[in-house]
Protein backbone atom coordinates (compact mmCIF):
# COMPACT_ATOMS: atom_id res chain seq x y z
CA UNK A 1 0.00 0.00 0.00
CA UNK A 2 1.58 3.38 -0.86
CA UNK A 3 1.61 5.68 1.79
CA UNK A 4 0.68 9.78 1.20
CA UNK A 5 4.44 10.90 2.39
CA UNK A 6 5.75 8.19 -0.74
CA UNK A 7 3.27 9.63 -2.95
CA UNK A 8 4.16 13.04 -2.35
CA UNK A 9 7.29 14.59 -4.61
CA UNK A 10 10.56 14.98 -3.24
CA UNK A 11 11.33 18.34 -5.26
CA UNK A 12 8.95 21.36 -6.76
CA UNK A 13 5.44 21.94 -5.64
CA UNK A 14 3.44 19.05 -3.26
CA UNK A 15 7.30 18.77 -1.66
CA UNK A 16 8.29 18.72 1.70
CA UNK A 17 10.64 21.42 1.24
CA UNK A 18 8.37 23.41 -0.68
CA UNK A 19 5.42 23.35 1.99
CA UNK A 20 8.20 24.13 4.58
CA UNK A 21 9.53 27.12 2.72
CA UNK A 22 5.57 28.57 2.41
CA UNK A 23 5.15 27.53 6.24
CA UNK A 24 7.78 29.98 7.28
CA UNK A 25 7.56 32.51 4.96
CA UNK A 26 3.53 32.73 6.33
CA UNK A 27 5.44 32.59 10.21
CA UNK A 28 7.76 34.88 9.64
CA UNK A 29 5.67 37.51 8.09
CA UNK A 30 3.23 37.44 10.59
CA UNK A 31 5.75 38.20 12.82
CA UNK A 32 7.84 40.81 11.23
CA UNK A 33 6.10 42.35 8.56
CA UNK A 34 6.53 42.07 5.18
CA UNK A 35 8.98 44.59 4.30
CA UNK A 36 10.88 43.06 7.51
CA UNK A 37 11.25 39.56 6.75
CA UNK A 38 13.91 39.36 3.88
CA UNK A 39 13.93 35.76 2.01
CA UNK A 40 17.42 35.09 3.86
CA UNK A 41 15.23 35.07 7.67
CA UNK A 42 12.29 32.77 5.86
CA UNK A 43 14.98 30.16 4.53
CA UNK A 44 16.64 30.28 7.97
CA UNK A 45 12.98 29.37 9.00
CA UNK A 46 12.47 26.61 6.65
CA UNK A 47 16.00 25.45 7.57
CA UNK A 48 17.24 26.00 3.77
CA UNK A 49 19.39 27.84 2.47
CA UNK A 50 19.08 31.36 0.83
CA UNK A 51 19.35 30.01 -3.01
CA UNK A 52 16.83 27.08 -2.33
CA UNK A 53 14.12 29.09 -1.91
CA UNK A 54 14.65 30.60 -5.14
CA UNK A 55 14.77 27.38 -6.66
CA UNK A 56 11.10 27.05 -5.84
CA UNK A 57 10.15 31.30 -6.43
CA UNK A 58 11.03 33.53 -7.87
CA UNK A 59 10.95 36.10 -4.89
CA UNK A 60 9.06 36.38 -1.88
CA UNK A 61 6.10 37.82 -3.79
CA UNK A 62 5.82 34.53 -5.52
CA UNK A 63 5.92 32.85 -1.86
CA UNK A 64 3.76 34.83 -0.24
CA UNK A 65 1.11 34.55 -3.38
CA UNK A 66 1.59 30.75 -3.42
CA UNK A 67 1.03 30.41 0.69
CA UNK A 68 -2.17 32.52 0.50
CA UNK A 69 -3.59 30.93 -3.03
CA UNK A 70 -3.18 27.56 -1.28
CA UNK A 71 -4.71 28.34 1.72
CA UNK A 72 -7.88 29.59 -0.24
CA UNK A 73 -7.67 26.98 -2.81
CA UNK A 74 -8.01 24.16 0.71
CA UNK A 75 -10.60 26.47 1.90
CA UNK A 76 -13.14 26.34 -1.04
CA UNK A 77 -12.24 22.95 -1.65
CA UNK A 78 -13.78 21.84 1.97
CA UNK A 79 -16.80 23.84 1.19
CA UNK A 80 -17.40 22.09 -2.26
CA UNK A 81 -16.85 18.99 -0.22
CA UNK A 82 -19.35 19.42 2.14
CA UNK A 83 -21.70 21.16 -0.87
CA UNK A 84 -22.14 17.92 -2.15
CA UNK A 85 -24.09 16.45 1.23
CA UNK A 86 -25.64 20.14 2.43
CA UNK A 87 -28.36 21.38 0.13
CA UNK A 88 -30.02 23.46 2.55
CA UNK A 89 -29.41 27.11 1.70
CA UNK A 90 -28.77 28.17 5.64
CA UNK A 91 -26.73 26.12 6.65
CA UNK A 92 -25.00 25.97 3.60
CA UNK A 93 -24.31 29.85 4.85
CA UNK A 94 -23.87 29.02 8.52
CA UNK A 95 -20.82 26.30 7.34
CA UNK A 96 -19.08 29.10 5.15
CA UNK A 97 -18.98 31.32 8.25
CA UNK A 98 -18.33 28.27 10.65
CA UNK A 99 -15.13 27.39 7.53
CA UNK A 100 -14.24 31.13 7.81
CA UNK A 101 -14.21 31.07 11.14
CA UNK A 102 -11.90 27.95 12.12
CA UNK A 103 -9.32 29.68 9.60
CA UNK A 104 -7.85 31.41 12.58
CA UNK A 105 -7.84 28.28 14.91
CA UNK A 106 -6.10 26.39 12.04
CA UNK A 107 -3.68 28.91 10.98
CA UNK A 108 -2.90 31.65 13.37
CA UNK A 109 0.08 33.16 11.73
CA UNK A 110 -1.89 32.99 8.28
CA UNK A 111 -4.69 34.83 9.72
CA UNK A 112 -2.65 37.61 11.57
CA UNK A 113 -0.96 37.98 7.88
CA UNK A 114 -4.28 38.57 6.07
CA UNK A 115 -5.75 40.58 9.05
CA UNK A 116 -2.72 42.87 8.95
CA UNK A 117 -0.26 42.55 5.68
CA UNK A 118 -2.97 41.97 3.77
CA UNK A 119 -5.91 44.15 5.19
CA UNK A 120 -3.77 46.94 5.74
CA UNK A 121 -1.39 47.35 2.32
CA UNK A 122 -3.93 48.29 -1.19
CA UNK A 123 -0.95 46.66 -2.80
CA UNK A 124 -1.57 43.09 -1.52
CA UNK A 125 -5.35 43.61 -1.37
CA UNK A 126 -5.06 44.68 -5.26
CA UNK A 127 -2.41 41.83 -5.79
CA UNK A 128 -3.00 38.83 -3.48
CA UNK A 129 -6.46 38.57 -2.25
CA UNK A 130 -9.05 40.97 -4.48
CA UNK A 131 -9.45 37.53 -6.57
CA UNK A 132 -9.93 35.29 -3.77
CA UNK A 133 -12.46 37.81 -2.34
CA UNK A 134 -14.60 37.89 -5.26
CA UNK A 135 -14.79 34.51 -5.44
CA UNK A 136 -15.99 34.09 -1.75
CA UNK A 137 -18.51 36.72 -2.35
CA UNK A 138 -19.70 34.98 -5.36
CA UNK A 139 -20.43 32.08 -3.74
CA UNK A 140 -22.39 33.47 -0.95
CA UNK A 141 -24.39 35.38 -3.60
CA UNK A 142 -24.76 32.00 -5.06
CA UNK A 143 -26.59 30.49 -1.98
CA UNK A 144 -28.82 33.33 -1.16
CA UNK A 145 -30.16 33.24 -4.83
CA UNK A 146 -30.45 29.59 -4.84
CA UNK A 147 -32.34 30.33 -1.52
CA UNK A 148 -34.53 32.90 -2.92
CA UNK A 149 -35.58 30.95 -5.53
CA UNK A 150 -36.43 28.10 -3.28
CA UNK A 151 -38.44 30.21 -1.13
CA UNK A 152 -36.26 30.47 1.51
CA UNK A 153 -34.86 33.79 1.68
CA UNK A 154 -36.75 37.06 0.89
CA UNK A 155 -36.73 38.15 -2.67
CA UNK A 156 -36.43 41.93 -1.82
CA UNK A 157 -33.10 41.37 -0.61
CA UNK A 158 -29.82 41.78 -2.42
CA UNK A 159 -27.87 38.97 -1.93
CA UNK A 160 -24.20 41.10 -3.28
CA UNK A 161 -25.87 43.28 0.60
CA UNK A 162 -26.07 40.03 2.03
CA UNK A 163 -22.52 38.61 1.41
CA UNK A 164 -20.64 42.02 2.18
CA UNK A 165 -22.13 41.98 5.64
CA UNK A 166 -21.25 38.53 5.97
CA UNK A 167 -17.72 38.64 5.04
CA UNK A 168 -17.72 41.69 6.90
CA UNK A 169 -19.21 40.43 9.89
CA UNK A 170 -16.93 37.43 10.05
CA UNK A 171 -13.80 39.57 8.62
CA UNK A 172 -14.20 41.78 11.98
CA UNK A 173 -14.31 38.79 14.57
CA UNK A 174 -11.38 37.43 12.88
CA UNK A 175 -9.77 40.82 13.48
CA UNK A 176 -10.81 41.02 16.92
CA UNK A 177 -9.58 37.76 17.40
CA UNK A 178 -6.41 38.38 16.05
CA UNK A 179 -5.62 41.53 17.72
CA UNK A 180 -7.02 40.86 21.21
CA UNK A 181 -6.39 37.15 21.69
CA UNK A 182 -9.96 36.57 21.97
CA UNK A 183 -11.15 32.61 21.34
CA UNK A 184 -14.32 31.91 19.09
CA UNK A 185 -15.98 28.75 19.00
CA UNK A 186 -16.29 29.17 15.22
CA UNK A 187 -19.73 26.62 15.02
CA UNK A 188 -21.50 28.40 17.70
CA UNK A 189 -20.08 31.93 16.53
CA UNK A 190 -21.35 31.14 12.73
CA UNK A 191 -24.92 29.88 13.60
CA UNK A 192 -25.24 33.22 15.83
CA UNK A 193 -23.57 35.19 12.98
CA UNK A 194 -26.41 33.76 10.82
CA UNK A 195 -28.71 34.11 13.20
CA UNK A 196 -28.45 37.76 13.17
CA UNK A 197 -28.14 38.06 9.47
CA UNK A 198 -30.94 35.70 8.67
CA UNK A 199 -33.49 36.80 11.71
CA UNK A 200 -32.25 40.63 13.15
CA UNK A 201 -31.91 41.32 16.86
CA UNK A 202 -36.06 41.75 17.42
CA UNK A 203 -37.58 39.68 19.57
CA UNK A 204 -39.60 38.30 16.51
CA UNK A 205 -36.31 36.70 15.56
CA UNK A 206 -36.94 32.76 15.73
CA UNK A 207 -32.94 31.50 16.25
CA UNK A 208 -31.88 30.60 19.39
CA UNK A 209 -29.68 32.96 21.50
CA UNK A 210 -25.81 31.92 22.06
CA UNK A 211 -23.11 33.39 24.01
CA UNK A 212 -21.09 36.20 22.38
Amino acid sequence: MVTELEKAPTTGPGSEKYQRILDAAVEVIAERGYFHSPISAIAKRAGVADGTVYLYFKNKDDVLRTAIDATFERFYRKLEERFELLKDPREQLEYIAEVHLESHRENRSMAILMQTEVRQSAKFIAEFSHHHLVKYIQMVREVVRRGQQEGVFRLDVSDGVVAHCMFGAIDELLSSAVFTGRVYDSKTTARQVMDVLLNGIGRQGTGDAFPC
